[in-house]
């Protein structure tokens, strides 16, 4: 909270500003501001009437108007640069009459000694509605909408961070020295962010009124850091920001089974259907039948006011004539008859998943939403959704979509997305995957995605979490959870509406810049977790986490293809390095002992190894445990990624040499094993196109990935794949520098305690 002191200084920057129609605080106030929380700024004065200046004022001076009603000194001819004192009073009647002629006034001057030379940098923050204070750091100064060399965090940050942010920046050897010129004082700069930033800081004493902070440029040389312009934006008068009530969850009274855990909801013992019709027909009776047909062994009920029964089960009138605890209910009503319906099983159930639409993702169902989650809480229910799809658990036979995949695994996944559920579950089962549970929220009203992934993160049965979002702020909610969660599970982050559309029209720099396509990356960074751009990319991510032993580390960049295609495996070692991964050529001594295999002519063997079919069909593709064998033994790549076109080699040699294909999938998990190296093994499957070959491949897929090796159908899948496992290493190595920096302080603490 801000001391009273710097309150009421804001408070009367603002009153005086909005007194004169104003939406920017006067640069002296902010400057003041500045300084009251440690950041340099120019040494200046403000005058009414140009006089005489004080003489220790050194030259070259800054002249800049100031103005309630100018927000771009700059386009407007309110700064003049590079003034002697016996300059200032022409220069200020200049700036007067221009100022006028663009139809601003100006009460004052601000005049200050120019700043040293160094690098412009662009320090910014706006508040949003779903973030909170998004903070924006960048390059270019006056220029930086032209060169969008920016990076964002959201606030609060810590030191760790911000050089995060540095690091993102294109132009960042621009600080550290070029071509001659000696690098500027970075810690600077970072001592300048984190007073904005950190928690207690600038940013937090800043009263709603406030939504936008500019400090552009901010001039970093070797001598420090300097704010040499500062603007803070007011909300429009207009406007307000009323938050909203959250009722506390542990406030629900005289509810002895409000749940917290999602056991329940995960393994049910006992599901009501509400929605589901005699005629057959209805969003609950599809319901019925896939859990039916997947194998659910609990109880249902189905609840209807009428019928004497449905999908041939019996029925109760309401939740209310329900004589035990029901432990999950599937409810696709109208949404008018949603809340009615839940009051009646006050006490009687844990869960409500309400697929039902009409309610806050439009505006005349806001109130309604409203309504729906009072009424949960009342009656002790937690609530999911509404307008979502439903909840699948492969362990507790509980499937909204007809012959949902049945094998268990250690796969969860969130999603805001009734639609793209269903998707994961269909792409996800094509490619492998084994889920434990995929939970739809849609609206998120009660039970969120933050509270998911908390349960999902501490649940033993979870391996790998997936997220798909579409609102910042359940971004920022799980934030939140993943910074006081000590967990080291991977978590992939697919977002929606990451177009440069969010950007919205703005007073400040960082305001235009600040649209979600940068939000989401700045929030995927900081949270630590893995952020995908598309669905496949999603899929393939979870793929390889659930597979890959997570004690193999990827220490480097550095990748060993092996298979056959030559051109193929070109195009490969591009696709590694446009995602920052590399090929590099093997060490003589591999080479050597490839070389004295004795395999049959026409194999590139430096790295990508080019190993035609005749080679790869070698002891009836034993060879293979050779050659990889030979490769760990003689370097240390994190990865392998080994590929063939599985048609070419059944064609050719499955008369002759046996199943190929699969003793080249045998002999890669025996050199894995047995190797002193431990790296990642990947596989790619390639196709000739023929029917036939699909079908043998699937076969094969299932082999490779029953012995924990991933299996991809196109090199560049793989390589996107690699790049994942290779952030999520560099996101838990910056964890465990920052766990080992916080042991550090704490020890040190204690020893001069």
């Amino acid at each position: 909270m801000p001391s009273t002191s710097i309150a009421a200084q804001v408070q009367a920057a603002i009153d005086e500003t909005r007194a004169v129609g104003g939406i920017v605080i006067p640069e002296t106030a902010a400057k003041d501001l500045l300084g009251r929380f440690g950041i340099g700024v120019p040494r200046g004065l403000t005058v009414e009437e140009m006089g005489s200046v004080p003489p220790d004022l050194r030259s070259p001076l800054v002249l800049k108007a100031v103005s309630p009603t100018l927000v771009h000194k700059s386009d407007s001819g309110g700064v003049q640069l590079g003034l002697g004192h016996s300059e200032l009073a022409q220069a200020a009647d200049v700036m007067r009459r221009r100022l006028a002629e663009s139809g601003h006034f100006a009460t004052g001057f601000l005049i200050e000694e120019m700043a040293p030379k160094g690098t412009e940098v662009v320090l910014g923050a706006v508040r949003t509605e779903d973030v909170g204070w998004a903070v924006m750091l960048g390059l270019g100064g006056i220029f930086v909408e032209i060169l969008e060399d920016v990076a964002f965090g959201l606030a609060p940050l810590n030191r760790r961070q911000i050089h995060g942010m540095l690091d993102e920046l294109r132009g960042k050897a621009l600080l550290d020295g070029v071509r001659g010129a000696a690098p500027v004082d970075v810690e600077s700069l970072v001592d300048v962010v984190y007073a904005l930033a950190e928690p207690g800081g600038l940013l937090d004493s800043m009263p709603d009124d406030v939504v936008e902070i500019d400090l552009n440029p901010v001039i970093v040389s070797t001598q420090g850091a300097v704010a040499v312009d500062a603007r803070f934006v007011l909300r429009d008068a207009g406007s307000s920001r009323v938050p909203e009530e959250v009722a506390d969850l542990d406030s629900v009274a005289g509810i002895d089974l409000y749940c917290k855990g999602f056991d329940s909801l995960l393994n049910p013992r006992t599901i009501a259907v509400l929605g589901a019709s005699g005629s057959g027909r209805a969003a609950g009776n599809i319901f019925i039948r896939n859990i039916l047909d997947f194998g659910f062994p609990g109880e249902i009920i189905a609840v209807h006011p009428t019928a004497e029964s449905v999908e041939g089960l019996p029925t109760v009138a309401s939740l209310g004539d329900v004589e035990h605890v029901v432990d999950y209910a599937y409810v696709a009503l109208p949404s008018d008859a949603v809340a009615p319906a839940l009051a009646q099983g006050r006490g009687r159930v844990k869960f409500a998943q309400v697929v039902s639409s009409g309610f806050g993702e439009t505006a005349e169902g806001v109130d309604r939403e409203r309504e729906l989650v009072a009424t949960a809480r009342e009656a002790g229910i937690r609530l999911i959704g509404p307008n979502c799809l439903g909840t699948h658990s492969t362990s507790g036979r509980l499937a909204f979509i007809p012959e949902a995949p049945a094998v268990p695994g250690g796969i969860s996944v969130v999603s805001q997305s009734g639609g793209l559920s269903v998707d994961i579950l269909r792409l996800g089962e094509a490619s492998g995957l084994a889920f434990r549970g995929v939970v739809s929220i849609g609206n998120g009203a009660d039970v969120s995605a933050g509270e998911l992934t908390e349960f999902f993160l501490s649940d033993p049965d979870t391996k790998v979490v997936g997220l798909y979002l579409e609102s910042l702020s359940s971004g920022v909610e799980v934030l939140e959870v993943l910074s006081r969660c000590a967990s080291d599970k991977p978590v992939v982050l697919l977002a929606g509406g990451r177009t440069a559309d969010g950007a919205r029209a703005a007073t400040s720099h960082t305001g235009a810049l600040s649209g979600n396509h940068r939000l989401w990356p700045a929030l995927a960074r900081q949270a630590g977790v893995v952020l995908v751009d598309t669905i496949d990319e999603f899929v393939n991510a979870l793929h390889v986490f659930d597979l890959l032993d997570p004690s193999v580390k990827v220490t480097t960049g550095d990748v060993v293809l092996f298979g056959n295609g030559g051109g193929a495996s070109v195009l490969a070692a591009d696709t590694l390095e446009r995602v920052g991964l590399t090929t590099p050529k093997l060490p003589q001594a591999a080479i050597d002992e490839l070389n004295s295999l004795g395999l049959p002519p026409g194999n590139g063997l430096e790295n990508p190894i080019d190993a035609p079919a005749p080679t790869l069909a070698v002891d009836g593709g034993a060879v293979a445990e050779k050659i990889i064998g030979s490769v760990l033994a003689h370097s240390s790549p994190s990865a392998v990624i080994s590929h063939f076109n599985v048609g070419i080699i059944v064609r050719n040699f499955g008369a002759t040499h046996g199943d190929v294909p699969a003793a080249i999938i045998d002999a890669i998990v025996r050199a894995r094993d047995a190797a002193t190296h431990k790296c990642h093994h990947i596989l790619v499957l390639k196709t000739d196109g023929k029917a036939d070959t699909d079908a043998q491949i699937a076969g094969y897929e299932q082999r490779a990935r029953a012995a924990g090796i991933p299996t991809f159908r196109d090199l560049e899948d793989a390589a996107r794949a690699m790049r994942v496992l290779r952030l999520h290493q560099q996101i838990e190595d910056a964890r465990d520098e920052n766990d080992s920096a916080r042991t550090y302080l704490t020890s040190a603490g204690k020893g001069n305690a």
